[in-house]
């Protein structure tokens, strides 16, 4: 297939900047429109309030267990690109009311975050309950934490913010640029007996892409920062613009690429998509529900390189995925799941513990905090090494993309954008496109031999019925060996 300058414009940029910032909320109604502001922190005490009587109500229907979860949360997203800028704003709240009984676990899930809706779901779950039980919450949290100009920032400041990164001279086959900012603000609330918490966390992830004109097709890069905290915490320095323009335009090998198995250095984004694959496939309760699972960790559970180690901590300050307590209002704490190679443990939530599928809870989430509880990630941090890595022979795979992992027979596919030869330890200048990392997945991480020192961090947000998760990763370089093939998107 040949392509053209037009033609990439049209398929990338042909509806303008606002197509990003759509693409990236969702959203349908006009990007003029701003959502309402809410004043959260002088609510939280009302809300709390809320939650206290539907808890005690609940219990006082004589439910052994009442937990309520109420959410507020906001998102805007401004993007620029060669042909203009845009701005989306999106709102939502939600309560969920969760009850045990001698059957099992009921909820209640509610759109209306008020006085009223709240008592509305208290209703549908005990509809004759009488008086209220005296219920001791224990301390009240602190105060929800201000995050400054957040709170109230215009539509053309966050264009601003995106616009000093990209109004910059780009070279002629640059043939298409844009930048977005992405920020989600979410004030949680959860109350049982015994646990009154808020916590707020504001997500803010940005992100450039650069394509170049590479013969007869374009050749694209987007280099992201993820992080929890201020808007104006992290952003692109001059380094990673220049690595974006200038990984653009590399022009690629255009002989076909010998398919085979290779010494191998995994960049980050390579390791990190492995890696979360993994973990979602194999080493969450909810994936142990399988029996060939089961029989599948058994099988590998020490075949993985001792210079691997994995820790979930959504504890770490400052991590996209990470938080206080999780959607069952279980406390952070960061958990070991494969120790020096070893798989040790799996992230579970409280049905997974009951099932006896995990020892520890404590990753319990909703998709937007409304959706179904399940267990998922929140900072997953791959160990580090203690220094450089260097391979003589072979290839460096860099930007990873799309990784599959067959839970069964635990065949693994991961997508790679770019391979870097190279010979005696230097670039030979042979960069090969559109490649995969194939085998199986138990091989592929036992023949990891080391990791370096340096690391870097992704956050990726991905929407499960309509409904957002957060997650980050922290992973080195790794040096091993594997099997590489022209991309299929097979896992045969």
């Amino acid at each position: 297939m040949s392509w053209n300058r037009r033609e990439v414009l049209g398929v990338l940029g042909g509806a303008s900047a606002s197509a990003l910032a759509w693409a990236f909320t969702g959203c349908r109604s006009s990007p003029t429109v701003r959502a309402p502001v809410v004043p959260i922190a002088e609510g939280s005490d009302e809300v709390r309030a809320w939650l206290h009587d539907a808890v005690a109500s609940l219990r006082g229907a004589g439910f052994a267990r009442a937990h309520a979860l109420a959410v507020r949360r906001t998102r805007a997203t401004a993007a620029v690109d060669v042909l203009g800028s845009s701005v989306a704003r999106a709102r939502a709240d939600g309560v969920v009311l969760v009850v045990e009984t001698e059957r099992g676990v009921r909820e209640r899930a509610s759109s209306e975050l008020t006085r009223g809706g709240v008592a509305a779901a208290v209703r549908a779950l005990a509809p004759k309950a009488t008086a209220p039980a005296t219920i001791e919450f224990g301390p009240a949290p602190p105060a929800i934490a201000s995050h400054g100009e957040l709170d109230s920032i215009g539509d053309r400041e966050l264009i601003d913010r995106v616009a000093s990164i990209e109004h910059r001279e780009l070279p002629g086959r640059v043939v298409y640029a844009a930048g977005v900012i992405d920020i989600d603000d979410a004030t949680v609330w959860s109350v049982e007996e015994h646990r009154d918490l808020v916590q707020r966390r504001v997500r803010v992830r940005r992100a450039m892409t650069r394509v170049a004109w590479d013969r007869e097709r374009p050749s694209a890069i987007e280099v992201s920062r993820a992080w929890s905290g201020g808007i104006d915490d992290q952003t692109f320095d001059d380094e990673q613009i220049a690595y974006a323009r200038d990984t653009a335009l590399e022009v690629m090998t255009p002989t076909a690429f010998s398919d085979g198995i290779h010494p191998i250095v995994l960049a980050p984004s390579v390791a990190a998509a492995v890696i979360d694959a993994a973990v979602g496939a194999l080493l969450t309760s909810r994936a142990q529900m399988r029996p060939e699972v089961v029989a599948r960790l058994t099988a590998d559970k020490a075949t993985a390189s001792p210079a691997l180690t994995l820790v979930d901590d959504p504890a770490a300050p400052g991590t996209y995925g990470g938080f206080d307590f999780d959607d069952e209002g279980a406390p952070a704490q960061a958990l070991t799941l494969v120790d020096r190679g070893v798989t040790i443990a799996a992230l579970a939530d409280r049905a997974g513990v009951a099932a006896k599928r995990a020892q520890i809870a404590g990753r319990g989430r909703r998709p937007g905090h409304t959706g179904p509880v399940e267990p998922m990630p929140s900072h997953l941090r791959l160990a580090p090494g203690a220094g450089d890595i260097a391979l003589a022979d072979g290839f460096q795979l860099d930007s990873g993309r799309v990784a599959s992992v067959d839970p069964a027979s635990g065949r693994a596919v991961i997508e790679i954008a770019r391979a870097r030869e190279l010979a005696a330890g230097r670039p030979t200048g042979r960069v090969y496109s559109d490649l995969e990392l194939v085998g199986d997945l138990a091989t592929l991480l036992g023949n990891i031999a080391e990791a370096s020192k340096q690391t870097r961090t992704f956050g990726i947000r991905d929407e499960r019925d309509g409904l957002p998760t957060w997650r980050s990763i922290e992973a080195p370089y790794l040096r091993g060996s594997g099997m590489i093939r022209a991309r299929r998107g097979e896992l045969a």
